[in-house]
């Protein structure tokens, strides 16, 4: 990573986003948060923990909302973040997924094994009930368009994948780089 943790989230944007892309971006974000929790089991002592880890003020901790405490569809539990918190956000997502990461990496693995193998991935334990609480978390999630079972599942994978690029060293870029694409 070219900037350090602490520099990283406080670069300002030459051009700040439209009301319409800070919400496509924290929509992109909250499903990056679905998958990581789906696979880690991400609770709020971790958040709390990667917060203090990165000196972020915890008070964004309360606000986040995890999909495990979602108890019914509700408004967009990102939604009232501001591009700073985001970006704090971003930083702890990172952070907790990087800790993760040889598990990502097995996941992985074993989806491109499975697939490679002309076999479901999802009879497999792992990925078995990363995919279960996949489907049953995604239906909570307000004003998503509803995916047939193949979506969600291609939508499952695909996250799973961005989750080994985002526990990388300079997982922090690629993540802010991929929301800021809801900009172009």
């Amino acid at each position: 990573m070219s900037q350090s943790v602490s520099t990283w989230g406080d670069t300002p944007l030459t051009n700040p986003p439209t009301p319409q892309q800070l919400y496509q971006m924290q929509t992109h974000l909250d499903l990056v948060l679905l998958a990581s929790e789906c696979l880690i089991a991400i609770d709020s002592d971790m958040l709390l923990q990667a917060a203090l880890d990165l000196d972020i003020d915890t008070t964004l901790v309360e606000k986040i909302k995890l999909w495990s405490n979602r108890d019914t569809i509700e408004t967009d539990p990102l939604q009232s973040f501001t591009l700073e918190e985001l970006r704090s956000l971003i930083l702890i997502i990172c952070y907790i997924n990087q800790q993760y990461k040889e598990l990502i990496r097995r996941a992985v693995n074993l989806l491109e094994q499975m697939t490679a193998q002309d076999k479901d991935p999802a009879k497999t334990t792992l990925l078995g009930n990363y995919l279960e609480k996949f489907r049953y978390f995604h239906p909570k999630k307000p004003n998503e368009v509803n995916l047939s079972s193949e979506q969600l599942v291609q939508l499952a994978w695909k996250l799973l994948i961005d989750l080994l690029f985002y526990s990388g060293d300079n997982g922090y870029d690629r993540l802010w780089l991929a929301l800021l694409d809801y900009k172009s």
